[in-house]
């Protein structure tokens, strides 16, 4: 009888994440496809090692929720807390979210509000742990503002990954 590791070799590609740690290193190419330089990241890991090209860098000790947010915004929240961060993106509205996609409120307010999503295949982020592991949940990223739909627009176009590119229509979607 197979065990679980060797059922989610069997079903996955790239091995999943654990659940020891809520932080996902968003890989190089993301922000090589986005062609942009950000303002700030206020969702930062606390001991560095990722590639966010961010001028400014708040980590969970600092707590980024409690900041003021400016200028282009990079947002790659905990999955496991990702509605406040959600509300927060929102309020400031300029720049790129990357997070799961949810059968939440929080989830259908931030579609409804971006200027563009790209609805993607997940994909393996990276980690000194647990690196290459990808996180099993369907991944989208929202953009809210020009510059940030541009990047987005670049990226989804790219080739680098598959996905769907879908453009807010100004409709209620209700």
């Amino acid at each position: 009888m197979s065990g679980p590791r060797e059922i989610e070799r069997t079903l996955f590609a790239v091995p999943v994440q654990g659940s020891d740690t809520d932080e996902r290193f968003t890989p190089s190419w993301v922000f090589d496809g986005l062609g942009l330089t950000f303002d700030l990241d206020p969702a930062s890991p606390v001991d560095g090692g990722d590639v966010v090209p961010a001028s400014t860098k708040l980590t969970r000790v600092e707590d980024g929720l409690a900041h003021e947010w400016h200028g282009l915004v990079w947002l790659n929240p905990p999955f496991s807390a990702a509605h406040p961060w959600s509300d927060r993106f929102r309020e400031h509205g300029n720049g790129v979210f990357l997070g799961p996609i949810a059968n939440a409120r929080w989830w259908v307010d931030l579609a409804r509000a971006a200027d563009r999503l790209w609805l993607c295949r997940d994909f393996a982020f990276t980690h000194p742990e647990h690196g290459g592991r990808r996180s099993s949940m369907p991944l989208a990223f929202a953009a809210m503002g020009s510059e940030a739909t541009a990047g987005l627009d670049r990226l989804a176009t790219s080739g680098r990954h598959d996905g769907v590119l879908v453009s807010h229509n100004g409709g209620t979607g209700q």
